[in-house]
């Protein structure tokens, strides 16, 4: 799975929390007003005047594009934009490439830029997505080719539209910007949008951020609400599936709970998971992204219920905590070590506080993991931070399986130097309540080394495997923990030893061990072994 580097959240929007803050400052001015003399009360009539102005000079500010999106058809498919940006310019860009999809502004045609008084301003293509003009230029309108990307692993990250549904994903239809947008759908008869943006009027949406915006689109839309402490979480989904949306959902809402009692709390007022289905085809495979505070996840529709329900659960186990990790935080930066290779980790953990996994399967994953990482090392160690830079070129496995290993034996030293007083669980706790979105913007890489390395016994762990390029001997730095490497066998198994001191057996319990079961699948894991040597 790929996802995304994201790290804006689209929700609680800007210009809520200026409207909120707008009204409380008038009601406790009125409170004040009542209290002094005429000249205090003109006094403060002048200033929240002003507030009010600088108020709405911001929320100007924040739209800085106007813009009609119409689907104009579908075989081919084809929609076409036309808009107006606040200012002027000779300098127009479109995105080109992202998570990894090429060629994304090859897809614009008939690009025509036009001043304010409409007469037409001729562009001059520099680059692939780069356009220049000899005057500057206020309004555009061009068509774009929004055929379903060829390979699986780019269908989450772009935008598409198949026969009866699609992906809007307005950071790669509209011109580049930092601001928010006025967007208006224009959709077939009978199709419906499903969004977290706010729904202004029927069709029109008032976009906080354009880049994190995301808009499922189709015949057959379908949503579901719940609520999660105080986030409303939207389950969308396009199509049939061997499981029901009862279900889809409640595994969903049942995910977001056990992230938010373990972080302390919920990551945005609204939250939306598009389950859409993958448009090659594909059963067995699925590919997720999560932007701002959408997930979404394109997915092969399996016949068996309990197949469709374990991908389902596997998927969304990983990537609805990337609400939180990175999207819910004020971090910024080349972290994806600490995002996606230890949300890996913590997904194992979740799935097995759910049932949908037992012990002998996490630690399966953790032998499988071993062996991507040293797959994937190559002739010399990097350090998990020097590999997040390298993520898109070729150390995307490091990222991902390094990461995970390196989770999982923090976690298991953090508890054992803390007496099982402390684990992981308790950094992300502290972790989105240093930085949750909203704060200051900090380096992702200083945050979180700094907050794992202040635990008491770790700080040289951490040089080691997350700044530092050790490498990782995973036999010898299991042992300590009552786990083993299993001899035998081209992939690597890790099991429980046959002895446990009474520590280990308590911090083993803490991870999710239950000895009767452990010695079950030890009895089990012996007869394979017999089966395969005779």
């Amino acid at each position: 799975m790929r996802a995304s580097r994201t790290v804006k959240s689209a929700t609680p929007s800007f210009t809520r929390a200026v409207l909120r803050t707008s009204s409380s400052t008038h009601r406790s001015g009125c409170v004040l007003i009542a209290a002094v003399n005429e000249r205090v009360r003109a006094t403060l009539r002048l200033s929240i005047a002003f507030l009010c102005l600088l108020c709405l000079a911001h929320v100007a500010s924040a739209r800085a594009l106007e813009v009609k999106i119409t689907v104009a058809s579908v075989n081919p498919a084809r929609v076409r934009v036309e808009g107006r940006r606040d200012e002027a310019s000779t300098a127009w860009s479109f995105l080109n490439t992202y998570a990894g999809a090429t060629n994304l502004a090859e897809r614009i045609e008939n690009l025509t830029l036009y001043d304010e008084s409409g007469a037409t301003v001729v562009a001059r293509k520099l680059a692939p997505g780069e356009f220049t003009t000899e005057r500057p230029a206020t309004r555009f309108a061009y068509e774009l080719k929004l055929d379903p990307p060829a390979f699986v692993s780019d269908t989450s990250h772009v935008s598409w539209l198949a026969a009866d549904h699609g992906l809007l994903m307005l950071g790669d239809i509209l011109p580049l910007t930092q601001n928010g947008a006025q967007v208006e759908l224009s959709l077939p008869v009978g199709w419906r949008a499903s969004t977290v943006e706010t729904n202004k009027a029927e069709g029109k949406f008032d976009v906080t951020d354009a880049a994190r915006a995301v808009f499922l689109v189709g015949r057959n839309v379908a949503e579901r609400r719940e609520r999660v402490g105080g986030m409303t979480f939207t389950l969308a989904t396009v199509g049939d599936w061997a499981f029901g949306e009862g279900e889809a959902a409640d595994a969903a809402t049942d995910i977001l709970k056990n992230y938010a009692a373990m972080t302390g709390g919920v990551p945005s007022e609204r939250a939306m998971l598009a389950l859409v289905p993958l448009p090659q085809g594909a059963g067995n495979l699925w590919n997720a992204e999560t932007r701002g505070s959408t997930v979404v996840l394109a997915s092969g529709r399996l016949p068996s219920k309990v197949a469709a329900l374990a991908q389902l659960n596997g998927a969304l186990t990983h990537e609805l905590f990337h609400l939180w990790i990175p999207n819910g935080l004020a971090l910024e930066g080349e972290y994806d070590w600490f995002y996606e290779g230890f949300t890996n980790y913590e997904a194992l953990r979740v799935g097995m506080a759910r049932g949908q996994l037992t012990f002998a399967d996490f630690l399966n994953s953790i032998g499988q993991a071993f062996d991507n990482y040293k797959a994937a090392r190559g002739a010399r160690e990097i350090s998990l931070v020097e590999a997040s830079k390298r993520r898109w070129s070729n150390s995307a496995a490091l990222v991902y399986h390094k990461g995970m290993l390196v989770a999982l034996l923090y976690d298991l030293t953090l508890m054992r130097q803390s007496g099982g007083r402390s684990s992981l669980a308790d950094v992300y706790r502290e972790l989105f309540a240093r930085h949750k979105r909203g704060g200051k913007n900090m380096d992702g890489n200083r945050a979180v080394v700094e907050l794992l390395a202040l635990r008491q016994g770790v700080g040289e762990f951490v040089a080691k495997y997350v700044e530092g390029e050790t490498e990782i001997a995973l036999a010898p730095l299991l042992e300590p923990f009552g786990l083993r490497i299993e001899p035998g066998g081209a992939r690597t198994h890790v099991g429980v030893a046959d002895s446990l001191e009474r520590s280990q057996r308590e911090l083993l319990r803490k991870l999710g061990y239950n000895e009767r079961l452990g010695a079950e699948a030890r009895k089990l894991h012996e007869k394979l072994k017999r089966r395969q040597s005779q």
